[in-house]
């Protein structure tokens, strides 16, 4: 039931469900809550049939939260458990782990919410509850432009490689990675300048409202909207007096 009420959920209460679900985690006392949540959020991925792209969007957070467990451990605390070359301490590895929890949940809830809604769905959400509309454009910039320089980032490197370019060994590989990186930027200047003044030319000026109706809330979305907040609410009660 959980996968399919995560496909058919309104996009705005699937945005204020995770956003409240993030800030509920964040706050988190015990680490086996948050790993409850990102074991459900697998769960989900599984069933709408999503987890190569899941796992595929959890390496980096995943990464960062070791990181992060691993700084904790070495550094933080007063009881040593020692392994003869670096010190661990306990108090540190608790803390770092109920980090890595939380950023992982936090992660896995952002990554499912993603997954399961367009970005115009998640924008007209935001809309919908009066964001500012600087943030909404920033936002809708930001992911046009991380895609066009994703795939002109992939077709320089194809044609670079076209023209004999060598790949082996680290050291071509970083000069290319220089190489292609240096053009790219030079190319996200001359075209967002470029987008700028056709956006401009076609009448566009910040602030600027579109009239598009967006439908009202069906009673189902939010009677579920108000289950997953109060489950979301018990759970943080739960870990308060845990």
């Amino acid at each position: 039931m959980p996968d399919k009420m995560m496909a058919g959920l309104d996009p705005r209460i699937k945005l204020l469900v995770s956003f409240f679900i993030i800030i509920t985690l964040t706050l988190m006392k015990h680490w086996y809550f948050p790993i409850l949540v990102s074991g459900l959020c697998i769960v989900i991925s599984l069933k709408l049939g999503l987890t190569g792209d899941y796992f595929k969007k959890v390496i980096f957070p995943l990464v960062m939260g070791i990181f992060i467990l691993a700084i904790q451990g070495f550094t933080y605390g007063e009881t040593k458990i020692d392994f003869g070359i670096i010190p661990v301490y306990v108090e540190g590895l608790d803390y770092g782990f109920l980090i890595f929890s939380r950023v992982l949940a936090s992660a896995s809830v952002l990554i499912l919410l993603v997954l399961t809604t367009s970005e115009s769905d998640v924008l007209e959400s935001m809309r919908w509850f009066r964001a500012p509309q600087t943030i909404i454009e920033i936002s809708s910039f930001m992911i046009r432009y991380i895609r066009t320089f994703s795939q002109e980032g992939k077709q320089m490197k194809l044609a670079f490689e076209s023209r004999c370019a060598s790949n082996t060994g680290f050291k071509n590989r970083a000069h290319n990675a220089a190489s292609i990186s240096a053009a790219l930027i030079s190319r996200a200047f001359s075209k967002s300048d470029g987008l700028y003044r056709a956006m401009v030319s076609r009448g566009w000026k910040p602030g600027l409202e579109y009239p598009i109706e967006i439908p009202p809330l069906n009673k189902s979305d939010i009677m579920l909207g108000i289950a997953l907040v109060a489950g979301t609410i018990g759970l943080a009660a739960i870990d308060g007096f845990a």
